[in-house]
């Protein structure tokens, strides 16, 4: 029977005392409690071990000789369980500034599951964030003023080190002339050496389009490559000054603001 809850009854192990307690599934939740409290005897030595136990259970007796025997836990039952992983513990380190999260290093997966898991909202409107198709993102460019002369940029090196010259290459092979180089404009053929070790953003420069009317074809021919090459983003540059990103899965409609793919590095 489905069950929102994990129900322990009767937890002995280790120094828990006959323990019976009820945990929320799809829940955030953190034992405390002094040294020797049990903490690790729930969480590690009662529910992971009994989740591992009845994983191993259920698969072929060939794949559980690998595996070995996994003892069960002393209880009296456990409802509600689904199979587990367990993160190992860390010595907690001396540094006076380190916090509950960067001592256990459980903050480093913890960026990743928001950044993965986490829905985005709007800044603005407070609206969650979501697709946008390319029509949308045609008429929202052809919205500017007539006769303004914008460029179509697709992300293509985002703050990571190297030294590009293959790519450079490849995009001239492929008919690009230009990209914004750390925020200068170059011709490929003229792009200036890079450091390897520092972090670059390279901006192919797609096409240069006069926005009006009989324009539109190729704007929409634009945006599919720009998407395509930017794989989801790209850029549109006014007058080399301001800039506006666009987002195929991260745009909130209401406002006409696109957003980045969240990443961890933003947690």
């Amino acid at each position: 029977m489905e069950t929102d809850q994990i129900v322990v009854r009767g937890a002995r192990v280790h120094n828990l005392k006959d323990i019976d307690i009820e945990l929320p599934k799809n829940k955030l939740i953190c034992f405390t409690g002094v040294s020797g409290s049990g903490k690790s005897s729930m969480a590690f030595d009662t529910l992971y071990a009994e989740g591992q136990r009845r994983y191993v259970t259920s698969l072929s007796a060939y794949a559980r000789q690998f595996l070995g025997q996994i003892e069960k836990p002393d209880i009296d039952s456990i409802s509600g369980l689904a199979p587990t992983i367990s993160i190992a513990q860390k010595t907690a380190g001396s540094n006076p500034r380190s916090t509950v999260g960067t001592i256990t290093e459980i903050y480093d997966y913890l960026r990743v599951l928001f950044a993965r898991v986490g829905t985005p909202h709007c800044i603005s409107c407070g609206e969650p964030i979501g697709a946008q198709s390319r029509d949308q993102m045609s008429k929202r460019i052809l919205s500017l003023p007539n006769g303004a002369t914008v460029q179509l940029l697709a992300p293509i090196v985002q703050e990571r080190k190297g030294e590009y010259h293959e790519l450079f290459e490849e995009l001239q092979k492929s008919g690009y002339i230009r990209a914004r180089i750390d925020g200068n404009f170059f011709k490929l053929d003229e792009a200036p050496p890079l450091d390897r070790y520092s972090r670059h953003s390279i901006e192919v420069v797609v096409d240069r389009i006069t926005l009006k009317k009989s324009n539109e074809n190729r704007l929409t021919e634009a945006i599919e490559t720009a998407l395509r090459l930017g794989e989801g983003t790209f850029i549109l540059s006014r007058n080399n000054e301001h800039d506006q990103l666009y987002s195929e899965s991260f745009d909130c409609p209401t406002c006409d603001i696109s957003y980045k793919e969240p990443t961890p590095q933003m947690f």
